[in-house]
């Protein structure tokens, strides 16, 4: 296996840090199963969200360029590449979902695992299944099955537009999408969003 250290460091750096250190003292925590009326707006302004998908996908590019198969590899040392890059993958879903400032909470990490789909998947496979994930789970306001509906449709839709050639990175991509789910069911915890919290005047004292 050969690795590109230039491309390699920069990826872990960028897919391994949570996001939930960078949470000052605006930012609040709301479930998603409770009603967002009135919190998408928040949501979207908290600027966090939009710098997940890009570091993210920048990561996760720099991630799938990172590793080469070695001339001459056989067998089960063809894959090595991929099962690195599996195993990052995964371990970059955990730590942005499990590391949560929120008491007995895990992050609903959207941004980050749309960004890891963008960067990761050829552009057609990634936009079609995020459309179909989005629309499904936002649509029935079932907001945590997105993550294993995206799971789903990469699979089924890489299969669709490229055949079997990539069938291994469109699994392990799609397993590291749906952790976030499964860790809520292994781990009982709340998925929250992060959103920005507007500070309101103090009202003036009557007495």
């Amino acid at each position: 296996m050969l690795i590109d250290w230039v491309k390699f460091l920069p990826a872990l750096l960028l897919l391994l840090t949570p996001i939930s250190l960078f949470h000052g003292k605006r930012v609040r925590y709301r479930g998603v199963d409770q009603s967002w009326d009135g919190y998408w707006k928040r949501a979207m302004a908290l600027g966090l969200h939009s710098i997940d998908v890009l570091r993210a996908a920048v990561g996760a590019w720099w991630l799938a360029e990172s590793f080469k198969v070695s001339p001459g590899a056989a067998g089960l040392l063809r894959y090595t590449p991929l099962a690195a890059q599996f195993g990052v993958l995964c371990l970059a879903t955990i730590v942005q979902t499990m590391v949560c400032k929120e008491r007995d909470s895990a992050n609903a990490p959207f941004a980050f695992v749309a960004g890891l789909a963008i960067g990761y998947l050829p552009p057609l496979t990634s936009a079609f299944a995020l459309v179909i994930a989005f629309v499904v789970a936002f649509g029935a306001r079932l907001a945590p099955i997105f993550f294993p509906f995206l799971s789903a449709a990469i699979v089924g839709l890489g299969v669709l537009l490229n055949g079997k050639k990539l069938l291994y990175a469109l699994i392990s991509v799609a397993c590291a999408i749906a952790l976030p789910w499964l860790l809520c069911l292994l781990f009982p915890r709340t998925l929250v969003v992060s959103y920005w919290h507007k500070r309101t005047a103090a009202l003036p004292d009557r007495r």
